[in-house]
């Protein structure tokens, strides 16, 4: 077995942050050899894909100026179940909905109404730009992209762009949620699953299986990497791309007593609370999960994500806007479950702490914030 760790800086390609949040189309992938050795994909174009310092720009002026933000004033503007009305009943809490729990996952943290929504579709273009304009990193073509699973889909847009870019290879998106579009390629389908329950899929039946963004999301992701490991064929893919709720700075300039460190503990003593863990990364989760899976040709990948636009490189300053936009879209949403419901802290101290992290998010002049990011792909022996 081989575990290649590829931190190689690179140059990313061509800017498409202009426009609408929808991803760039990925390049076709070469064809995967029988094993597919950790430098398959050293080349690949990854920015922030290195363990030196992000150099920030150098600029003047002060921080924070509410007129000059882009973003304006607050927050920018059984396994598989069919679409049921109790499926649509959704939880509404404190104003947001979340979905229903009738399949019992009624911990996962993020809501899914439509300001969330829009984060999300703004999150897949950014996680799209974090990989080069690539849709995943894994060794794959159009020959052995027959049958594609994408667990967690969101609003689907990663599983509709794989569906065009490979017009003959069958794509499944499930969630535990119904908001995907309904307009998608023909051979892209979505369904209603949980898939923390046993899966219903039979052995061997698919050649990819795609998961991202995950974190807090999975209370046994050890049971979850066996059940897609018996899943795919021999020879198939998992790759599985996370984040860590984990500010840092290479230069200092994030302090102790920041509220992006608050943001840190607040997910990690929530996360306990519910046994939903947080910190994949630190535990080095993907990894051991697919060891112990039976994967091999296991790969990783670290990425640093700057948080807003500080860089001087003009690729990772695009990246660093796209997740300040992303986080900024609906920063109410993304910490609203945890504060008040999972560990019963008030309103009113959550907006005043949200107003903290925007001015500090809004601060690149004096905060170089980033986000580390780990993506690892592995294969299932042909023996298997």
């Amino acid at each position: 077995m081989t575990d290649g760790k590829d931190t190689e800086p690179v140059v990313a390609g061509p800017s498409t942050s202009k426009g609408s949040p929808k991803s760039p189309k990925s390049p076709k992938s070469p064809k995967s050899p029988d094993t597919a050795p950790a430098e398959a994909t050293s080349s690949a174009i990854v920015p922030g894909a290195t363990d030196d310092p992000i150099e920030a720009e150098q600029v003047e002026g002060d921080d924070f100026d509410d007129a000059d933000s882009a973003l304006g004033d607050g927050d920018n503007a059984s396994s598989t179940a069919s679409l049921t009305e109790s499926i649509l009943e959704y939880r509404t809490l404190n104003g947001r909905t979340y979905n229903s729990g009738r399949l019992g996952a009624d911990k996962y943290w993020g809501p899914n109404d439509e300001r969330q929504n829009e984060a999300m579709d703004m999150n897949h273009h950014f996680m799209t730009l974090c990989l080069g304009g690539k849709l995943f990193l894994a060794p794959l073509g159009e020959e052995n992209m027959h049958k594609v699973l994408d667990l967690g889909t969101g609003t689907g847009l990663w599983a509709i762009d794989v569906g065009d870019e490979y017009p003959n290879c069958e794509v499944i998106g499930t969630d535990l949620s119904p908001i995907q579009p309904s307009w998608c390629p023909p051979n892209v389908k979505f369904e209603i699953d949980d898939m923390e329950q046993q899966w219903t899929w039979p052995e061997n039946t698919f050649d990819f299986i795609h998961l991202r963004y995950m974190v807090g999301g999975v209370s046994d992701w050890f049971k979850l990497f066996k059940q897609a490991f018996a899943a795919l064929k021999p020879g198939g893919y998992i790759e599985s791309f996370e984040v860590e709720a984990d500010f840092r700075s290479d230069d200092g300039t994030l302090k102790p007593d920041s509220a992006m460190i608050m943001w840190r503990d607040l997910f990690t003593e929530g996360g306990r609370k519910l046994g939903h863990t947080f910190t994949l990364l630190t535990e080095d989760i993907q990894r051991k999960g697919m060891q112990e899976a039976g994967f091999v040709d296991l790969t990783v990948k670290d990425i640093k994500v700057p948080m807003g636009p500080w860089p001087a490189d003009p690729k990772l300053k695009e990246i660093g806007q796209w997740a300040q936009y992303t986080l900024e879209q609906d920063l109410e949403g993304f910490v609203m479950f945890m504060w008040n419901t999972v560990l019963g802290r008030s309103m009113e101290e959550m907006h005043v702490f949200l107003a903290n992290f925007r001015r500090e998010l809004r601060s690149p002049r004096t905060i170089h914030a980033y986000l580390p990011q780990r993506v690892v792909y592995a294969r299932k022996p042909e023996n298997a």
